[in-house]
Formats: structure tokens, C-alpha cells, sequence
């Protein structure tokens, strides 16, 4: 008897939380954008989004991408490349990648003991969604706009140091 009542409590739980998983969340629509800096596209930057929402609503759950070979992103949200809920939407983008190599003792786990240097392949001011000034907006027919290219308007790439002399340089 024990056995048996030990089955059900065990189901309800299982049944109550395979119930929760899709409750209140919006509805998806699968879109896909481009990244280009300058006209040329991004591989590999990292794509932030965060719904434009006014104070009632309940849903703020941010979404993000990787762009591919060809600049192109398809966010998601819950799982991969499931979509987004339409509105219109704050964007971050960014790209940096280390100069040099990383010291033979290095921590991930403790990476601001490094000295590390690290170039900007996208606007560094682009990388906050924030303050980036980018917005897109998510419709039925797709993102818009569906090609987001950012300028450098001639400027070298941003090198960011990183670690203790970062802190050094600090004012």
C-alpha cells in the first residue's frame, strides 16, 4: 500500500510539473536576421535581444543568437532557434577576440588575474542592448529590419585590457 501511494504522490508531482513548462509563455515565431559590419558579414558574434515591454507586462525573458559564416542569427528563446514573440525589440551585438595567446597558467575560473587583451571585431558601443541604440521589430512576416549593419565609420577596432593592468591604468 505504501508502494502505491508512493507511485501516485510521485506521478502528481511529475504530472503537475510537465504542466508547467509551456503555461503563460508566449507565442513563437521563428525569424532570421544578418549581422554585417561595414557591409561585410560577422561570423561568430553574439546577438542579445531584450523585449521592448511597458510595466504590466509579465514577460521579459531576454533571447540571443550566435551569427553563422554568412552573418546570419536565428534567436532563441526557450530551446534552440525556436523563435521569438512579436514586438519590438532592444539588440546588442558582439565580437572581440584575444590577442595573443593566454598564459600557460590560466584560470578560467579566475580570468581577472590576466593580463589579457582583447580586440573588437564588432562597435564595442553596440554591445549593450541597452545602450546600443539598435532596435529591431519581430512581425508575422519576419524580423525588421532583417539586416542590421553596423559602422565603424573608419575607425581601428577597440582594444580592451583586461585584469591587473586594466586596474592599473584605472584613474
Amino acid at each position: 500500500m505504501q508502494f502505491l501511494t508512493c507511485l501516485l504522490g510521485v506521478s502528481g508531482i511529475l504530472l503537475i510539473a510537465a504542466g508547467c513548462g509551456g503555461s503563460g509563455r508566449p507565442s513563437l515565431v521563428k525569424v532570421t536576421g544578418k549581422i554585417t559590419v561595414d557591409g561585410q558579414p560577422v561570423e561568430g558574434a553574439l546577438v542579445a535581444m531584450q523585449l521592448i515591454t511597458d510595466e504590466k507586462s509579465k514577460y521579459q525573458r531576454p533571447s540571443s543568437a550566435t551569427t553563422n559564416a554568412e552573418g546570419e542569427f536565428t534567436p532563441r528563446t526557450y530551446g534552440p532557434e525556436d523563435g521569438l514573440p512579436l514586438g519590438k525589440y532592444r539588440i546588442g551585438i558582439q565580437k572581440r577576440e584575444l590577442v595573443g595567446e593566454l598564459p600557460k597558467d590560466f584560470n578560467a575560473e579566475n580570468p581577472d588575474a590576466y593580463n589579457l587583451r582583447y580586440k573588437w571585431l564588432t562597435p564595442r558601443e553596440y554591445a549593450d542592448p541597452q545602450s546600443s541604440g539598435l532596435e529591431v521589430e519581430v512581425t508575422s512576416s519576419g524580423l525588421e529590419p532583417a539586416v542590421i549593419d553596423l559602422k565603424t565609420n573608419g575607425r581601428r577596432p577597440e582594444i580592451e585590457l583586461t585584469g591587473p593592468q586594466r586596474r592599473a591604468n584605472d584613474p
